[in-house]
């Protein structure tokens, strides 16, 4: 599968579902703790396809496996992965700690496992051809977003080559930052997209906010992690770097670790 393709797919899903009903990982998981290969449940369709949009089930359109809601083969493998990647027991269960992990709340954008470094890239390795680039924000985008998402993008450029630029046109900008509604079952925090496309969506639904607030996620923590995503990098196994691709409400995150440098380093070769 193609970056662009797999966008489109998980773009769909996200943002245009329009007739889904929305529920958090907690809601459809609750059922499913505790089963394994062989259950029949009602939701655990649910889980594989959940699995699927998140990189552990590869999509394929004619497999009706993924509409089943036999705890099978094709879903041990995904969790078997799923767990070997975030370091959990490698069991192909639904235990307690896989659980409460999947059920967290997370980037929009697919894991891509593969093995260390903890690090990793979109499929191709897509990258800009320049260091200069420029951001804008949609019309009507809250005031107390813009300068949170313009820290974190100096955050960027204070370890790499990157200069980013305020431009005065939304739609010739290379970064469109956005706050939009998410449709659908699955309900990310965020959506940042690979170069060269550069869009940046925050779900509007969550509860945003500048700092540790209970319930609320930090509007430049997360823009920090998405904005790795614009400049190319994936999701990394290290709990600790910034993108890992879980968050957590009333976290601040805001300092880049050695694991995010060097996944910019490698990409772009300075």
């Amino acid at each position: 599968m193609t970056t662009k393709l797999w966008l489109c797919i998980t773009f769909s899903v996200l943002l245009f579902d329009a007739g889904a009903e929305k529920i958090s990982g907690s809601d459809f998981l609750s059922n499913l703790r505790g089963s394994h290969k062989g259950d029949t449940i009602a939701s655990i369709s649910m889980l594989k396809k959940y699995l699927q949009d998140i990189g552990y089930i590869k999509f394929d359109p004619n497999n009706a496996n993924i509409s089943s809601n036999i705890f099978d083969d094709l879903l041990e493998s995904a969790l078997k992965t799923y767990q070997s990647y975030y370091g959990l027991n490698v069991n192909g269960l639904l235990d307690d700690n896989t659980v409460s992990l999947l059920s967290q709340p997370r980037c929009g954008v697919p894991d891509f496992p593969q093995e260390r470094p903890d690090y990793s890239f979109f499929p191709g390795k897509h990258k800009w051809g320049t260091y200069n680039l420029t951001f804008a924000f949609a019309p009507g985008t809250r005031e107390d977003a813009i300068n949170p998402v313009a820290n974190a993008l100096e955050d960027w450029a204070s370890v790499s080559p990157f200069r980013f630029s305020l431009s005065n046109t939304f739609d010739d900008a290379n970064f469109k930052i956005s706050f939009q509604q998410f449709y659908g079952p699955y309900q990310p925090l965020a959506l940042g997209f690979e170069p060269t496309a550069g869009k940046l969506h925050y779900n509007v639904d969550r509860k945003w906010v500048n700092g540790k607030v209970p319930g609320g996620y930090d509007i430049e923590s997360v823009g920090l992690h998405e904005i790795g995503h614009l400049l190319g990098l994936g999701h990394s196994k290290d709990f600790h770097a910034i993108m890992y691709a879980y968050f957590w409400p009333n976290t601040v995150k805001i300092e880049l670790q050695p694991d995010d440098i060097q996944g910019l380093k490698v990409l772009y070769g300075f």
